[in-house]
């Protein structure tokens, strides 16, 4: 499977490699197949995404890029990011490990990539509750 991950910090001993791509495959669906890159970035680098590419200056969770179909075989389809000191805050006020928080993050950018908005309220509501079935699969 084709899921790239990528550590530019240092991340919770819990962040297994291996659940994580389990993860984002689940969510991907049959778009698994396409290259993605995972990457678990800080605070400064999330939000220099968020500002040049979203035009908003400050911090979030996660940030899922779905690129341009590409003639070269095997070029990367997509990346998501992963703010881990913000999942960190995130997992302690919902009581739950880091681990759990990053599987979230990691299943919600997947699913961004595989199509799905959250824009509206019922369009969060039907992310989240795709987000938990994917979870319970783990």
């Amino acid at each position: 499977m084709p899921i790239n991950v990528f550590f530019e910090v240092k991340t919770p001993a819990s962040a297994e490699t291996a659940a994580l791509r389990k993860a984002a495959a689940l969510a991907l669906g049959a778009h698994a197949r396409k290259p993605v890159n995972l990457v678990f970035t800080d605070g400064p680098g999330i939000k220099k995404l968020n500002r040049r590419f979203l035009g908003k200056d400050r911090l979030t969770d996660v940030i899922a890029f779905n690129f341009p179909h590409s003639p070269v075989p095997g070029a990367d389809w997509g990346e998501i990011y992963v703010c881990v000191p913000v999942a960190a805050r995130q997992a302690k006020t919902m009581g739950h490990s880091a681990l759990a928080e990053l599987l979230v993050l990691t299943v919600h950018g997947a699913l961004h990539l595989a199509g799905m908005d959250d824009s509206t309220p019922e369009l969060r509501r039907a992310m989240n509750l795709k987000t938990a079935r994917i979870l319970k699969k783990l």
